[in-house]
């Protein structure tokens, strides 16, 4: 089908005006979808699509991944006691090196090749999160180098102290205390959280303790300067092979027939006792001037992350410890707004981020491995202005442009296959609403994409050159991705019980990067890419006490020039990517009592995969078969502003993969406790 067919057919649905499917009355960026079926007012929502509100929700998910499990259009793919992998949580299909996570407005990408390009979503504590805000697409001029949307992480600033405590399977504890205060014209926020787990796969235990610190300053009744700093030290246990045919299977632990590894080790399967451990510091500073006619926010942010690899071999022996400095990165920021009349609403800002990484070294009894030194270093750049236009009490018009470019070189003369690479674009943003009676409203939006490489898809893709097939990549350009995304969606809020919302997307890539962030590393370009599907939300509301939602996601890739010499991806679609999710949820609450059931059915979907793992260039296509997984949670609220949560995860005891070869978690079990003062 031509993508003038469909561009057609989704501006067609966009004007339908007699029927629809709609979450709720909305204007420009104020819709808000609760994922557990309740609608909610969020502060300062912007364009987002979906907010998830944790207010009520509290011990229901312990960790953030979890949490998106329930939300449209988002995938969840991850090892257990995982979840920083490039590809543990896709936004339309779309993996971490393509949307943008930002914690209050801060980017918190990693930079550097041995840290890829992911946001550790593990570390990230529910008890300190507010509200989260995601923006699907291309479709906001206010954010650059993202082709899936945005998710950003609202922090809690209200007064008051949260304490919590936790336990459950596999020894899992976790002990957090949140706790916010006003002192004349200061505000200040500390946090501290300490979580462990053991193993559910052999060997890959976990271990994060965190502490924060947040200061405000109010300057005078409109301006103010914020200064955060947190601290987070993850302890990792590294997946081990666990073959029934090995002399050492333990019998305790699912099978595993691959394991994580370090590439640089002379013999990278990894054994019992391996492990990473990251040490990583996040700091940001802001002036911010909010007046009745207009804003202004300058932040400058800085990260610092060192990332030890340790393998030990029998008896604990270290045979092989590399130490990696994998963030440098830092980066400025600034957003504006003004009001020009009651019609006009001005948006302006620009950011560059720095991307670097530092030098590393080994420690090694066996391996003979020589020092690392940075290979290439990036700098981006983007600015951008749009107006929000009240044309009249119909039509809202949101329209922008912005402009981006990115500037990547070798950061030392020993990286002799890294080139300098550099482009721009002018990316135009056009986003309408319209209001088509008070209970329907109607969106569409039109905007070019355009992504810049990642640290690691630009190393990788020099560096490939040298490596088998020889010169792959000899007479090819690096580029960045760019195509067109168009996005049209129909709310409706057919009575005081039910909303539903129709959402259809659809991205044509004319450049697409290829990569895969594992042995052998490919990365290469891509002439024809297309990503499309809809998404369905429901909520329904059976009286006072209880409701329901259902979200579900129908999703499709294609790609036109597949090599013949990659054997690790798919011919003629993205891997791992399923066609259908479908989320059921219930929820009662009466008194001091919630109960809430929650079902999440993710379709069958194929990659290729090293098999086996100590021959990972004979690959095979494998096929990861759909699963349902059905979660069950009660609250018990007391006086005193506490309450006790108990959650039972996978409560048929589902034996099922995210990744392949990797056997998620069975079913546990959590219970928590929570203090507020």
């Amino acid at each position: 089908m031509s993508k003038t067919k469909i561009l057609t057919g989704l501006i067609c649905l966009g004007l339908i005006t007699t029927t629809g499917f709609a979450a709720n009355e909305v204007n420009l960026g104020d819709e808000i979808v609760t994922v557990y079926g309740e609608m909610t007012e969020a502060e300062n929502s912007g364009e987002a699509d979906t907010v998830i509100s944790l207010e009520k929700y509290q011990g229901v998910a312990k960790t953030l991944p979890e949490l998106l499990r329930g939300v449209a259009g988002v995938q969840i793919q991850e090892k257990p006691v995982g979840g920083t992998e490039d590809q543990s949580v896709k936004l339309r299909g779309h993996d971490s090196r393509r949307f943008t996570v930002l914690v209050d407005g801060v980017p918190q990408k990693n930079s550097g090749v041995m840290g890829g390009s992911y946001f550790s979503w593990d570390t990230m504590p529910i008890g300190s999160i507010d509200r989260i805000e995601i923006i699907k697409g291309a479709k906001s001029f206010k954010y650059g180098q993202t082709n899936g949307g945005v998710i950003n992480i609202i922090t809690r600033k209200a007064e008051g102290g949260t304490y919590k405590r936790s336990m459950g399977s596999n020894k899992y504890r976790q002990f957090a205390l949140d706790y916010n205060t006003t002192s004349g014209v200061f505000d200040i926020g500390v946090n501290f959280l300490h979580e462990t787990k053991d193993a559910v796969l052999r060997n890959a235990d976990y271990g994060n303790r965190q502490y924060g610190l947040n200061l405000k300053y109010h300057i005078n009744s409109t301006d103010s300067i914020k200064f955060n700093f947190q601290h987070t030290r993850t302890n990792k246990g590294m997946v081990t092979v666990n073959d029934p045919s090995r002399a050492d299977y333990n019998s305790y632990y699912p099978i595993t027939l691959f394991a994580d590894a370090f590439g640089n080790a002379k013999n990278n399967e990894v054994m019992d006792g391996s492990r990473f451990i990251t040490n990583r510091n996040n700091f940001n500073i802001s002036y911010d001037s909010r007046r009745e006619k207009g804003t202004d926010l300058f932040t400058y942010w800085k990260v610092n992350e060192r990332m030890e690899e340790l393998k030990l071999g029998n008896g604990g022996a270290v045979l092989f410890k590399r130490n990696n400095i994998t963030d440098l990165s830092q980066g400025y920021l600034y957003q504006g707004s003004r009001i020009i009349d009651d019609r006009h609403e001005l948006a302006f800002g620009a950011d560059y981020t720095r991307y670097r990484y530092g030098y590393g070294w080994y420690d090694s009894n066996a391996e003979g491995a020589s020092a690392m030194y940075p290979s290439q270093k990036a700098d981006t750049y983007g600015i951008y202005v749009g107006d929000t236009w009240t044309m009249n009490d119909r039509w809202t018009l949101n329209y922008g442009l912005r402009y981006d470019a990115m500037k990547g070189e070798r950061d030392d003369g020993q990286a002799v296959a890294v080139k300098s690479f550099s482009d721009s674009s002018l990316s135009p943003k056009i986003n309408a609403v319209y209001k088509n009676d008070e209970r329907t409203t109607t969106e569409f939006s039109v905007n070019r994409i355009w992504r810049a490489p990642s640290m690691a898809e630009f190393y990788w893709y020099y560096r490939g050159m040298g490596m088998m097939p020889l010169n792959h990549n000899a007479e090819e350009s690096l580029g960045p991705d760019k195509g067109w995304g168009y996005d049209v969606s129909l709310h409706r809020k057919f009575n005081d019980r039910y909303d539903s919302k129709l959402s259809l997307f659809y991205q044509d890539y004319s450049s697409f990067i290829s990569f895969v962030h594992t042995s052998p590393f490919n990365c290469y370009m891509l002439n024809g890419v297309k990503i499309w599907g809809f998404e369905w939300e429901n909520t329904y509301k059976f009286d006072n006490h209880s409701s329901m939602y259902m979200n579900y996601t129908n999703q499709h890739t294609t790609k036109n020039d597949s090599r013949e010499w990659d054997n690790v991806a798919l011919a003629g679609e993205l891997d791992y990517r399923p066609r259908h999710m479908l989320s059921l949820g219930y929820r009662w609450e009466k008194d001091s009592w919630t109960v809430q059931y929650d079902m999440r059915f993710t379709g069958n979907q194929r990659t290729k995969y090293g098999y086996p793992y100590a021959k990972p260039t004979e690959n095979r296509v494998v096929n990861l078969g759909g699963y349902a997984v059905h979660n069950l949670s009660i609250t018990k609220r007391f006086r005193d502003k506490m309450s006790v949560n108990f959650t039972v995860y996978n409560l048929f005891n589902k034996d099922y993969c995210e990744i392949y070869g990797y056997p998620m978690e069975k079913r546990s079990f959590v219970l928590t406790c929570t203090k507020n003062f």
